[in-house]
């Protein structure tokens, strides 16, 4: 005999719910019946009844099941679901492995191969950074090595850019830059050292507007520079028309010359201006009250002219009111103001065309002073002819000559210079000799007395 709690559990019940005096149990079969069990408290028994016979329990009529009889069969369940897998039998038992066997015999070492030729070297790698030194660095390293110079910084030199060549007005200076740029520097009220200011500048400045110099020229007050293209530039005091740019307006930048092309050479007097051409005549420009430009005029001319009876030019300058050209047959022919016999033509008369010097063949340079000129001959000699109280001729005298004379005490000349009231010579030797005014000690000879012969300067 089964309980009653028995019964239910086999019978999959899927609810209970109990009230005060009432459980019901939902027990579903293949007709989807519910058992309603009554309890009653007095008598103890239990009665099942079909719920689809009878909605409620009778004390009286219904049958009653006893807590000890076998309850009723129900009907048959559903299928159980499939049973797990079994656990995974256990890995058989590995075979032995097999012995090894034995190793073959080491064969033979191979002879060393030859060596390989050793590699070409490498290229050196670029500089490091200079390592930075200190003033006192700087000043322990001059201590001990006295040839040491000092950086810019620590109180030495400016390092100067790379120059090519230079050239003196009356109050200013100019350079020609290897990068082919020129600077200048000083006196600047005319705009002459053409920075595009008028402000004097003692450190040199760059001259606007000029690239792929060749030469340049310092007059008194303006300047000039010769081009790569054989053109040329002037910057300056314009107002006899110096420049050569077709006007009298001064410029502090470079302006072009009209009317030059093809020149090899240049020069700059006082208010006028020269070029040697390719083909061997030469040009000029600016003030011609005394015939300064040659073209067989007094007329000022801002462009260019040309200076009538010249060829074969192989060299020219030009002197404060008068211009010279070095031919090729090494003679040498002068214009423009004579006063002091500066054309050497053995008179004192002024001339607006080329003339020839007096008393000068196998001339190899020349050079023009203030108020009178100088060539070196073939010789090693120098000889000048022009102004002379100062004894700027060198010949002895302080007299003026318009024919040309030797120089006293000056052989052996490789190049000379002429300044304003006094000249120089370059010898073979290295030497230097100079001769004319001294009071400011231009001739560099220990003293200011002025001097009609040649004197070495001490110092070079």
């Amino acid at each position: 005999m089964r309980s009653f709690t028995s019964a239910l559990a086999a019978a999959a019940v899927t609810a209970i719910v109990v009230s005060g005096s009432l459980a019901i149990a939902a027990i579903p079969d293949s007709t989807t019946k519910v058992i309603t069990v009554c309890y009653t408290k007095t008598s103890g028994a239990l009665r099942l009844i079909d719920k689809q016979a009878k909605a409620t329990c009778n004390t009286k009529t219904e049958i009653e099941l006893s807590w000890n009889q076998q309850g009723v069969k129900g009907d048959q369940g559903p299928r159980g679901l499939i049973g797990l897998s079994g656990p995974a039998g256990a890995n058989g038992l590995n075979g032995l492995n097999g012995l090894n066997g034995l190793n073959g015999l080491n064969g033979l070492n191979g002879t060393n191969g030859i060596n390989g030729v050793d590699g070409v070297d490498g290229a050196v790698g670029p500089p490091g950074p200079a390592g930075a030194m200190s003033c006192a660095d700087e000043a322990r390293i001059l201590a001990a090595s006295p040839t040491f110079v000092l950086s810019f910084t620590c109180g030495g030199p400016r390092n100067l850019e790379t120059v090519t060549a230079i050239s003196s007005g009356a109050a200013h200076s100019c350079a020609l830059l290897a990068d082919t740029t020129v600077k200048c520097w000083g006196f600047n009220a005319f705009g002459l050292l053409g920075n595009g200011t008028r402000t004097d500048s003692n450190t040199a400045v760059t001259v606007t507007g000029v690239t792929g110099a060749t030469a340049i020229a310092a007059g008194w007050n303006h300047s000039c520079a010769l081009l790569a293209d054989t053109t040329v530039k002037c910057w300056g005091s314009n107002v006899y028309g110096a420049l050569g740019d077709g006007t009298n307006t001064d410029s502090n930048i470079a302006v072009t010359v009209s009317g030059v092309t093809g020149a090899t050479a240049i020069a700059a007097g006082y208010t006028h201006s020269c070029a040697l051409l390719a083909d061997t005549t030469v040009k000029c420009w600016g003030w011609n009250f005394y015939g300064a430009l040659g073209d067989g005029t007094n007329t000022d001319s801002n462009v260019a002219v040309t200076v009538s009876g010249v060829t074969g030019a192989s060299a020219i300058v030009a002197g404060q009111l008068h211009s010279c050209a070095l031919l090729a047959d090494t003679t040498v022919k002068c214009w423009g103001l004579n006063a002091q016999g500066q054309l050497g033509d053995g008179t004192n008369t002024d001339s607006n065309i080329a003339v020839t010097v007096s008393g000068v063949t196998g001339a190899s340079a020349i050079a023009a002073g203030g108020l009178h000129s100088c060539a070196l001959l073939a010789d090693t000699r120098v000889k000048c002819w022009g102004y002379n109280p100062y004894g700027q001729l060198g010949d002895g005298t302080n007299t003026d000559s318009n024919i040309a004379v030797t120089v006293s005490g000056v052989t052996g000349a490789s190049a000379i210079a002429a300044g304003q009231v006094h000249s120089c010579a370059l010898l073979a030797d290295t030497t230097v000799k100079c001769w004319g005014w001294n009071v400011y000690g231009a001739l560099g000879n220990g003293t200011n007395t002025d001097s009609n012969t040649s004197v070495s300067v001490i110092g070079l």
